[in-house]
Parts: structure tokens; sequence; C-alpha cells
């Protein structure tokens, strides 16, 4: 009989829990403490950045605080000993794609429906992704029962492909959650009174408890016609359950004072302007700063280990003093177009906007870090990504992204180091080839090489969260397709093992 059969019958939906996610997975830690929770972050903007400015000064090699300095990332110096650039990945499909006969090309709904899903774009009516995207791919494996991924924005955001980052399944958009007060209303009812939280409490807290949750589909399940293998298998299983129940500890620092102390409460999130009623700049700044807490209380609370944080790419900064929304910007001469005379003064402006980011970024970060877990911090068990829409915004390319990951995954990722994962020569491009001095805008702003395929970093950060397959292995691929042909699928699986700690 095959495991996930088994766990169907044995209520494998509810026994999905953040622990449970594998037989195969030990249920504590070698030296017997209890486990750390692992998860995922992603922090997701939009419209590309400078990236000669962006990239640290190390292509493939040791990272420390002098190879940020005088670039965009600078700020986040005092954690470089945690961070990953792995550079040399491109996103596909991309460019002009033929799906059902039909070549469609559009690099921003590319870049939002195919960048997480890693699956090609409807090429006519709504342009939706073809294929479910990573956060929700994550979420079954390392979230309790059905609970889907937390995903979070500010604003208002567009409710088409060029605003939607997330998919349940192919054409079956998510939207994300813009008001605080919601994620906060959530989280209030898991809150302990303090001490040593088990998993069986963290259950009652939620209305039930592990053993109550499966022992009606395990009873009847116990008398089904079975095989003695199959017999014992059940028996090992209640046994773990059993065990985890008693000795996985869930953060007790998940307490109305534990949220007071990143500054949440019911009235600070109360006072965040959210909604229509919340202005560019205060959903940016003040619904942006209680988003990133919230993120952190979420994790201290273990209610989700799959989050995003989609920041809205069409929106003018003009708290900056901006005239021009940052997509228009990204143009060089404010708005769609392609070529014509540069808006005065506009490489300081897109410096600007990725300053706020790699602040925000940095803030999440170190906010994560912050928060102790055993003999490590809660950024030590994650996997904090920021993740482009695209490279430069006027090229519009798709290769040699700019990413960054912080935190080693409970220690499956690398750290402190910059990978070349492509070989070769790897270029920073050219953001500002055009418009330093004003004229006319130039397109040579596009990074050469960086091809390797986005899907085996995804592959690989699945795995560090602890996905495995039907048979305990690890997870050899992700998306449905690594290249521009569509038909072809996956060509390149595996993980990008140059990125594990081990191999």
């Amino acid at each position: 009989m095959k495991r996930r059969t088994f766990l169907k019958g044995v209520g494998g939906a509810t026994l999905a829990a953040p622990f449970l996610s594998s037989l195969d997975r030990p249920a504590k830690a070698q030296d017997g403490a209890p486990q750390s929770p692992v998860r995922m972050v992603i922090f997701y903007t939009q419209n590309g950045c400078l990236t000669n400015r962006w990239f640290p000064s190390v292509v493939d090699g040791t990272i420390d605080e002098a190879s940020l300095a005088g670039k965009t990332l600078e700020p986040l110096a005092p954690f470089a000993s945690k961070l990953l650039f792995p550079r040399g990945f491109g996103m596909f499909p991309k460019g002009n794609v033929t799906v059902n006969g039909v070549t469609y090309f559009d690099p921003h709904d590319q870049g939002m429906g195919s960048k997480l899903t890693a699956a090609p774009i409807d090429s006519e009516g709504d342009h939706w992704a073809l294929g479910r995207s990573l956060d929700h791919v994550a979420a079954d494996y390392v979230n309790q029962g059905s609970t889907g991924p937390l995903v979070l924005s500010v604003g208002n955001t567009f409710a088409n492909v060029k605003g939607i980052l997330s998919y349940t399944g192919a054409q079956e958009p998510y939207s994300p959650e813009t008001k605080p007060s919601n994620v906060y209303s959530s989280l209030t009812g898991l809150f302990q009174g303090g001490g040593v939280v088990t998993e069986a409490d963290w259950r009652v807290a939620r209305g039930n408890s592990i053993i109550d949750l499966v022992s009606e589909p395990l009873e009847a399940y116990l008398n089904q016609n079975m095989s003695a293998n199959d017999q014992r298998r059940t028996n090992d299983w209640l046994e773990l359950l059993r065990e985890v129940e008693q000795e996985v500890v869930v953060s007790a620092q998940c307490t109305a004072e534990g949220a007071s102390s990143l500054g949440v409460t019911a009235d600070t999130v109360g006072a965040v302007p959210s909604g229509f009623q919340a202005s560019t700049e205060a959903a940016f700044t003040q619904g942006g700063d209680m988003m990133m807490k919230l993120i952190a209380l979420t994790m201290m609370c273990d209610a989700n280990r799959s989050i995003i944080m989609q920041w809205p790419g069409f929106v003018t900064f003009d708290w900056l003093g901006h005239e021009y929304d940052h997509h228009g910007l990204s143009h060089r001469i404010g708005n769609a177009g392609v070529g014509g005379t540069c808006v005065s003064g506009v490489i300081d402006m897109l410096n600007q906007i990725d300053q706020f980011y790699a602040g925000r970024y940095t803030q999440l970060v170190g906010l994560i870090d912050s928060i102790v877990e055993g003999d490590k911090t809660m950024l030590d068990n994650s996997a904090v990504m920021w993740l482009p829409e695209l490279a430069d915004g006027n090229a519009h390319n798709n290769n040699n992204l700019p990413i960054v990951i912080a935190g080693s995954a409970g220690g499956y990722l690398k750290t402190g180091v910059s990978v070349n994962v492509a070989g070769g020569t790897l270029e920073t491009g050219n953001s500002e080839a055009s418009c330093v001095d004003g004229g006319e805008v130039s397109f040579n702003t596009g990074s050469r090489g960086g091809e390797v395929p986005l899907n085996k970093l995804y592959t690989t950060l699945l795995n560090a969260l602890g996905a495995r397959d039907e048979s305990g292995q690890l997870i050899q691929s992700f998306g449905m397709v690594d290249s521009n042909d569509v038909e072809a699928g996956i060509t390149q699986p595996g993980e990008a093992d140059v990125l594990k700690a081990t191999v």
C-alpha cells in the first residue's frame, strides 16, 4: 500500500501537522531536544532594480560587510554571515511562449504568473498561470491540516495577473490579505499563558487534540482487512503520534506579552490604515511595518510556515517626492511606453525605491533574527528570500535574478557566501546605461548569463523545509517547465546542490 494512501486512511489530512509531515522525519532532534520548525518567507518586489548597485561585489565566495559596502544591500551588512546569494538563476518560461498553439509575451504577466509556479500563463483570456505556486506546495508539506500559505500585501492590489503572485492551482489566483487587523485576529486565539506548550495543547487551542482529530478515521482504517505489515506500520504511527504529542514543543513566546514586545496589540494594529482608506504612504510605511511584525508573530505562534510578503508594483512613492509611479520610472520615461526621453533624476528615484525595499527587508530579517529558539534564532531555522519580479525593470530580463536568502533553513543551506550556480562569467547588468545625465533611454541594461532554471532553487527550498515524496526521498522537481519548450516539461530535475551546506 502506498504511503500517501496509508496517511489518508488514518486521517492523513488532519495528521499533516507541521511536525508530522513525514513518517520518515524523526520526532525529535538527535540530541533529544524538541525540534524547531523550519519556515520559508518570500519577500517579493516588482519592477526590478538597479542591478549594478544591488549585487554584492563578490560573485562566488565569502560574503562579509565589505562585500556589501556602497551597495543597495549595505543595511544587511550586520547579517552578512547569515546571507546566501544564489547567483545565476533565471525564470522559465519567459519571452515568447506558445501555449495551445497561441504565442503570447508580456514580461509583467509572466514575471508574476510564472515566477512562483514555474508554469506558463494562459495565452488567452485573463492570462492566469497554469500551475500551482511554491507557497501552496510548501504549505501542503509543512502546515498543519489544510492550512494554506499566509500571503500578505499592502495598499490596493490589482486583482489581475499583474497583481497576483500566488496560485492554488491552474488558473486559480489567490489574493493577498491587505488588512493587518485580519491577520492579528487570526492569531489571538492561539496565545498561550506561557510555559511549555505541546502539540496537543496547540491543537486544543484550535478546538481539538491530535488524538481527537484522528480517532474516527483511524478506527475505520483499523477495521479494514489489512496485512500484518500495514498493521505494524499503523501501530508505529500511533506510537510516533503519542511521542510527538508529548515531546514536540511549540514556541512559548506566542503570548499577548510576546506580541506586545513586537509592538503588536489590538490598539496598534487598529491604528494602521488599510484598504481604500489608506494612502500609499500609510500603506507602505505603517502598513508594511505592521505586516513585518505580524509575520514574526505568525512564526512565533507557528501558525504558518509558508509566508509571502508581496509589495505592489504600480504605485507612486509620493512621500519620497516622486511624481511618477514605480512602473513608469522603471521604464525610465515615467510611463509604460518603450523608448523616449528620460525622466529627470530617474536613476536617483529608482535608487530611493531600491533602498526603501532594502530597508524593509533588513527590518524583517533583523526582527526574525532577534527571536531566540533554543541555541539558535528563528532566522537560523528559516529561509527568508528576497525574490524579484524582474532583474532590471527597463530590460525586463528574467535571467541572472537578484536574489538573497537570509537564514540557513535549519542548517540545510550555506550561509555567508555568494554562489555562482551558473558557472562562467556573470555580469551585474548595466542599469545605468542611460538616463544618468538625462537624454534618451537605452535598452542595453540586461545581464548576460544566469540561465539555471529557478525550479532547482525551489526544489532545494522544499527539501530544506522537509518535503519528501511518497517513498520518503527528496523531492526531485518543482513546477511544470524549466525551459521555453512547454511540451518538454522538466528537463533538469534535482536540487541546486552547490547551495546546500552538505551534499
